[in-house]
């Protein structure tokens, strides 16, 4: 149901995007078709929330910075970034929406529109549909595989299996966040930094439009991709460990 639920909410998305040029509601039309498609597509991909406190600090924690940190980060990294908070005198904080462009870049449109935006000095931070949507699933799966992790390591000390059963899942979601933590970028600049003659090479492919797309759009989709993979190896550990200590009790019961 969920499902028919979702793709429903997606397909009317569009229609509203269509009528925004003739009705003159661009704000409130923008919102409602953005609202609708990406409430749609969580209804399709979201594997579901979770509770306990260490799932609200992941959860929190990462939305918090993919949702409104992320810019200022990638900001911060450029040459000479962290100099130029001296510059940081004012802070300015606004909302808008994009004019709507030809149906075909409907995709783009929709994960830019309607937009809050705060900029600092020099940087600024855009929160758009396509970074709250983001920030929200890395941050649920994140809580998700923190919980897991738990669960098994509690299941570990009760079976008297081995610390390795808990370290390669924590080190799949240390590698799943990873991808989004800009660390593509840190490493280009190191090397750029470092080795003079492919400095201007490695600025060339920094500032291109391609490498922006797969940081901002690319990096996201792999760390979910990541987390959700590893989340599902984690719950097939957790069930196996639970299978194993319920049949130990069984067969202990039996004995006695």
């Amino acid at each position: 149901m969920a499902k028919y639920a979702g793709v429903s909410l997606i397909l009317i998305s569009f229609p509203v995007f269509l009528s925004i040029s003739f009705l003159h509601l661009n704000l409130a039309f923008s919102l409602l078709s953005s609202i609708s498609f990406w409430f749609g597509l969580a209804l399709l991909v979201f594997p579901g929330f979770s509770q306990g406190k260490y799932y609200w600090i992941a959860f929190g924690s990462y939305f918090l910075y993919h949702s409104i940190l992320y810019s200022l980060v990638l900001g911060l990294l450029e040459p000479g970034g962290v100099r130029y908070l001296n510059t940081i005198g004012q802070v300015h904080f606004g909302y808008g929406f994009e004019v709507p462009p030809p149906p075909a870049f409907f995709p783009y449109w929709v994960s830019q529109s309607p937009a809050v935006w705060l900029i600092m000095g020099s940087y600024e931070a855009d929160i758009v549909p396509y970074s709250v949507f983001m920030g929200v699933l890395l941050g649920n799966l994140m809580g998700l595989n923190v919980n897991s992790i738990l669960e098994l390591n509690g299941l570990r000390h009760t079976s008297g299996l081995g610390k390795t059963l808990i370290a390669l899942p924590t080190i799949g979601v240390i590698s799943g966040a990873s991808c989004c933590l800009a660390l593509p970028t840190i490493i280009l600049y190191s090397v750029a930094l470092s080795v003079p003659a492919l400095s201007s090479s490695i600025l060339l492919v920094l500032s291109s439009s391609s490498y922006f797309l797969f940081v901002y759009y690319g990096l996201p989709v792999l760390s979910a991709l990541a987390l959700a993979f590893n989340l599902r190896v984690i719950s097939r550990a957790v069930e196996s460990c639970r299978f194993k200590v319920e049949g130990g009790g069984a067969r202990v019961g039996k004995i006695s």
